[in-house]
């Protein structure tokens, strides 16, 4: 029986010999390649002179093969890197190494910049000759969208650091990643002080279970805006109102929160003053009201002809202080906005001195005091010091009052001190008399605490004789001296 033949496999297109077909097409094929690529791509020969470009590099160059081919590629190179590119041509050829990949500017001709990336080789044709091989993409929309980028970085920089308002961002962990100035400046540090530190570690510290909520609800995705206090680099407390928001990357993971924070010391100054003037009213003008209800009551009764000209007398005074007390409160008022200058206190000094003598008929002592005490102040500097000098005055129930006033020039500081031979004052008033919330030490003292520290100086109170609080007060106001012009 003859043996069956087997029928031939049946080659696949990947098992099929492919060099015949390749080759014997290799002229369509590299055509085809060369000229449907998206990359420009040239030959040069080795006069500089372009031999070959593509379609896609005739549209870089912006010429036809006719206006470019036979030409020195030079020709289209800013003159400010000819020399250089030239110089790695030839290099090039040497064999020496040169950078095979770098963006240039070359000059189309009809005179448009472009910036174009190239990637050069050397090959050696079949007749020996060297051929340099250039593939280059035109990068002029990614370089002008990367200025445009850089350009808009530039100006949200500029943004960012000159505004008003402090501006804080963290990480998911709440540390400190950026600062901007107005932040820096709120609280007294440099950006490296606070770089990495966990932010609510600069916080009062009196909200910080609050504050911790708020780092959840950063996580959580939610924006809010809620007051915070700061501790500033020398403990000063800093209130603020923070505008948070939450940070997410692409894939929406919380990166940490973005914060504008806005100081509103002079929001809360503002409240303090209207609390302030609330007190005065509540408290001294309402103790006056008190007292001429009462006169007022003994002048319908059947009493002595003495009582009801003693009632008379209260109810003139009552009065008298009210609009005092009036008066004290429209100047507590202007103060806040009278701006500093340079200040002669002395003469200032001497007038009210002399009104005092007159009104009280007081017996005033000076000692220090000159001609001449240039200081930092206001124009109100007066109110200031009689509401002092009148403090020692009235509170003082002798027939005779003596007040002990003395000036003294220490650094760049002007010291004034006003004694009298008064009751005194208790060590526990004394530590009180400038911090109670109702204003212990009538108003009077109040406006002059206010007002020294809005010239930058202080104030204290002692015993006139030292460890004998019962022989009189003394009050010594501290105020920065005027700089020299």
């Amino acid at each position: 029986m003859p043996r069956q033949q087997k029928a031939p496999k049946k080659k696949t297109p990947s098992e099929s010999s492919p060099d015949i077909d390749l080759y014997s097409h290799s002229d369509e094929i590299l055509h085809a390649v060369l000229e449907e690529s998206q990359t420009g791509i040239a030959i040069v020969g080795d006069d500089y002179r372009l031999e070959y470009i593509n379609e896609e590099g005739c549209r870089i160059f912006g010429g036809s093969r006719g206006d470019l081919v036979g030409h020195d590629f030079r020709e289209f190179l800013k003159d400010d890197i000819k020399q250089i590119v030239a110089e790695r041509y030839e290099k090039r050829r040497l064999g020496e190494h040169v950078p095979t990949s770098y963006p240039f500017k070359l000059v189309r001709k009809d005179g448009e910049m472009r910036t174009v990336e190239g990637k050069v080789s050397v090959v050696r044709g079949t007749n020996g000759s060297l051929k340099t091989i250039a593939h280059f993409l035109d990068i002029t929309h990614i370089e002008l969208g990367q200025m445009l980028l850089e350009e808009s970085q530039r100006r949200y920089r500029i943004l960012v650091e000159t505004m008003n308002d402090g501006l804080a961002i963290d990480d998911e962990n709440g540390n400190l990643t950026y600062a901007n100035e107005a932040f820096l400046k709120m609280l007294g540090y440099e950006f490296e002080e606070i770089l990495g530190k966990p932010w609510v570690e600069l916080t009062s510290g009196l909200e910080h279970n609050g504050v911790m909520e708020k780092i959840s609800d950063r996580k959580k995705g939610l924006s809010e805006k809620y007051e915070l206090s700061w501790k500033s680099k020398t403990g000063e407390i800093i209130p603020t109102i923070i505008s948070a928001t939450p940070l997410h990357d692409n894939d929406g993971r919380f990166q940490g929160t973005f914060a504008v924070v806005t100081e509103i010391s002079a929001q809360k100054d503002a409240e303090e003053a209207v609390q302030f003037y609330l007190d005065l009213l509540s408290h001294d003008i309402a103790n006056q009201l008190q007292v001429i209800m009462t006169s007022s009551g003994l002048l319908e009764e059947e009493v002595p002809t003495s009582y009801i000209s003693e009632a008379r007398k209260d109810i003139s005074d009552a009065v008298e202080r009210c609009n005092r007390l009036i008066t004290k409160v429209k100047r507590a008022a202007q103060s806040r906005y009278v701006p500093l200058t340079n200040v002669n206190l002395i003469p200032v000094l001497k007038e009210k001195i002399k009104i005092l003598e007159r009104v009280f008929d007081a017996k005033v002592h000076l000692d220090g005091i000159g001609k001449s005490a240039m200081v930092v102040a206001d124009v109100l500097l007066g109110e200031m010091i009689w509401n002092l000098l009148e403090n020692a005055a009235r509170h003082n129930p002798k027939e005779q009052k003596e007040l002990w006033i003395e000036g003294k020039s220490k650094g760049g500081v002007y010291q004034l001190s006003v004694a009298d031979d008064g009751p005194g004052l208790s060590e526990s008033r004394k530590a009180a008399l400038f911090t109670e919330r109702k204003h212990g030490g009538g108003v009077g003292l109040t406006l002059v605490g206010q007002m020294v520290r809005k010239y930058g100086g202080s104030i204290e109170v002692d015993d006139r004789v030292k460890g004998k609080p019962s022989l009189g007060a003394k009050f010594t106001i501290t105020l920065r001296k005027a700089k020299k012009s």
